[in-house]
């Protein structure tokens, strides 16, 4: 796979989709999908990642099992990751970005369910140097309505590590972003910034009025402005936290 190349690989039992930004380049971006795992809107992503001068992999959080587009069926998927086991495969991934791949720098980018995961995967891995979650699905106790269902963190027995316990360890700039309608409670932003804030580096927590759960695949104008907004500022945070380009 040359400059600008596209492909999905296997390493071991897992896949990840990877798409080689400008040669040179050694800084790159693990990214941390939604529960709908490694489909077009992941590959979209990582292609206009890579055109802005990063090398881009995508997680595949299902091993090569493709999702469907069903929300009740991927959220009942979700639940067969583990907090530990899917740390355990990012950690391999980031070793092949590290070692295969020759990136120097690496920033990592997650979505609701993949911008908690990402999250877990930062604070115990160094080698992630700036990070960026869009609408992290941390579950309250406090039951939450999703799509005509009540869900709280009892929920989800397989989250076996607490982020808000973790965080403080993540390493390098931090951007959270907000919508106003989502699922994580605004006490859980709260926490979490709070604790994060505690950092001897910089915390952004971004707030969209308007913007619903999943802003950055939804149309409606709060939406696409949230999306805008957030990507500008995400892709500063990796020219300005990263070096290696």
């Amino acid at each position: 796979m040359g400059e600008g190349g596209t492909e999905d690989l296997r390493l071991g039992k897992l896949r990840i989709h990877v798409a080689r930004g400008p040669q040179g380049c050694a800084r790159g971006v693990l990214l941390y999908p939604t529960i709908f795992g490694l489909n077009d809107s992941m590959r979209s992503f990582a292609a206009a990642l890579a055109a802005a001068g990063s090398t881009a992999v995508v997680w595949d959080p299902y091993d090569g099992v493709d999702g469907s587009h069903e929300p009740a069926e991927m959220v009942a998927r979700s639940k067969q990751c583990e907090d530990r086991a899917a740390v355990r495969d990012l950690e391999a991934i980031a070793d092949h970005m590290q070692g295969e791949l020759g990136l120097t720098a690496i920033g990592g980018l997650g979505w609701c369910f993949g911008g908690r995961v990402g999250l877990l995967h930062a604070a115990g891995d160094d080698r992630i140097g700036a990070f960026a979650a869009y609408n992290p699905t941390m579950w309250s106790t406090t039951p939450a309505m999703v799509d005509g269902r009540e869900l709280s963190r009892a929920d989800f027995p397989e989250q076996t590590m607490d982020e808000f316990e973790l965080v403080s360890s993540v390493r390098g700039p931090v951007q959270i972003c907000r919508p106003e309608h989502d699922f994580t409670r605004p006490e859980e932003y709260e926490r979490l910034f709070q604790v994060l804030a505690r950092r001897g580096d910089p915390t952004i927590l971004e707030y969209f009025p308007g913007a619903e759960h999943a802003f950055s695949f939804k149309p409606g104008p709060e939406n696409e402005r949230a999306q805008r907004l957030a990507w500008a500022a995400t892709l500063a945070l990796f020219d300005a936290g990263l070096e290696g380009c």
